[in-house]
């Protein structure tokens, strides 16, 4: 079953590339969707994002350096440092999926992955099929 999760960020990485490395801090996996949080200044959800791949080989890991976790977290869940690849499926406009339009649709605090429940998901993807006129579009 395809789970749907946000994922806190405080970088523009994903703006600059199509597919991206990403710390996978629970069990996000291959074919699951996964929404991009920016955190403040921004305070949205920016990207969604496919899972392409849960088991990322150490030569792509090296070629990816950013995604390296430099200091071990104190999350449970995080003992074990695994990484995700994510593929760009859309970037959103400015001011489409903010914090405070998604709240009412029960997102709480974005601090760690967390997974999207029904509510909170329906209303993503009908915003993203209103603004991208019943389809979806590459970044």
């Amino acid at each position: 079953m395809i789970e749907n999760w946000i994922v806190p960020c405080n970088t523009n990485i994903v703006r600059k590339n199509d597919t991206v490395i990403w710390k996978n801090s629970f069990t996000i996996k291959k074919g699951d969707n996964v929404y991009i949080y920016l955190s403040l200044p921004y305070g949205e959800i920016k990207f969604h994002c496919t899972v392409i791949s849960d088991s990322v080989s150490n030569e792509l890991l090296n070629k990816n350096q950013y995604a390296v976790v430099k200091e071990p977290s104190n999350n449970y869940f995080a003992k074990k440092i695994k990484y995700i690849q994510l593929k760009k499926v859309v970037e959103y406009t400015d001011c489409i999926l903010t914090f405070k339009k998604l709240r009412k649709f029960g997102l709480n605090q974005v601090q760690i992955q967390s997974r999207a429940d029904r509510r909170l998901k329906a209303f993503i993807e009908d915003t993203e099929k209103r603004i991208m006129g019943g389809g979806t579009q590459n970044g």
